[in-house]
């Protein structure tokens, strides 16, 4: 085989439908090898033994050989350490990041693969299917539909996670690497760089999507409510990125604002949203020193001002 795709998953809950997806993984070898590719995957086993992730699994499926197991304790509530780990021992031509519940739709690597070789792309940003079924518009791409994005005109901020297949050479080109000892928002940073200073992204459009589901289960580490200091320590990370600072204001902003509507508003919104909440936002003296401690980050980010925000959002 000439080439090679490496899907990793990370998984620390023997409850999560792995099955699933290492099934919608290995179904797509043939039409990969007919094209000189070989696939494997791999199962990074988060601070649980291997053996108990292999029993929660059919036979023919854990001894695959196409599927490689690791075991990764770090004791932290995040797929950064796991993930990290993957891709510091991967040789394969290109990568891709599964999350144990989801999965990928029939045919999706080759044609991911095929837009990344006409183009010669360093990432390939997958379609994705909401648990409803549709596909987000996400990133915010323009109606004529380029074959190569703009990370601006094209709303790559707006896609948070690096879902789609990614060139090994690229991510290491750019220091690719999730953050680790961050609770969530341990992608945001490094997946921004990749957009922006990767190299060429590209996005296949009416290809088979990464398809997301409800099947996360009650451990999700980002659905809960928590501090807002823990919610945007990823913050401190980006801004102090030497890349961003090279960024045109342009970037920048697009950046900013992305960062401001989706997860710092958001934020805002969820707290006001919980079931104990009564109407009333949760709001502590620390949530409010840290939210201006990142309204500020994100203002300086942008140049001083953010002039496309609504005015629901302005008001909030």
């Amino acid at each position: 085989m000439s080439q090679s795709i490496e899907v990793v998953i990370p998984v620390h809950d023997p409850a999560r439908p792995l099955e699933r997806g290492l099934r919608s993984i290995l179904a797509q070898r043939a039409g990969l090898a007919a094209l000189g590719v070989e696939l494997g995957a791999t199962v990074v086993c988060h601070n649980i033994a291997v053996e108990d992730i292999k029993q929660s699994l059919p036979p023919g499926v854990a001894a695959d050989d196409a599927v490689t197991w690791l075991g990764h304790m770090d004791g932290v509530k995040s797929p950064a350490g796991p993930r990290n780990a993957a891709l510091d021992r991967s040789s394969a031509t290109f990568l891709c990041f599964l999350d144990s519940d989801d999965y990928l739709e029939a045919g999706s690597l080759v044609a991911w693969w095929k837009a990344a070789e006409t183009h010669a792309a360093a990432a390939v940003v997958a379609p994705l299917r909401t648990p409803e079924g549709t596909i987000l518009r996400s990133p915010r791409i323009r109606p004529s539909k380029p074959a190569v994005l703009d990370a601006v005109k094209d709303g790559l901020a707006y896609r948070s996670v690096p879902y789609g297949l990614l060139r090994r050479d690229a991510l290491l080109a750019c220091a690719f690497r999730y953050a680790e000892g961050v609770l969530i928002g341990e992608d945001l940073e490094t997946t921004l760089k990749l957009w922006f200073r990767g190299g060429l992204v590209v996005y296949p459009y009416a290809a088979p999507a990464y398809h997301q589901t409800d099947s996360s289960g009650p451990s999700r580490v980002t659905s809960a409510v928590r501090p807002l200091a823990e919610e945007f320590q990823w913050l401190d990370a980006l801004v102090q990125s030497p890349w961003i600072h090279t960024a045109t204001l342009a970037e920048r902003r697009a950046i900013a604002l992305k960062l401001l509507r989706i997860h710092g508003i958001g934020a805002l919104v969820r707290r006001g949203s919980i079931a104990d909440s009564h109407g009333s936002p949760v709001w502590s003296a620390a949530d409010q020193t840290a939210w201006a401690k990142a309204r500020m980050q994100l203002l300086d980010l942008a140049g001083g001002s953010l002039p496309a925000l609504t005015r629901p959002e302005a008001a909030l």
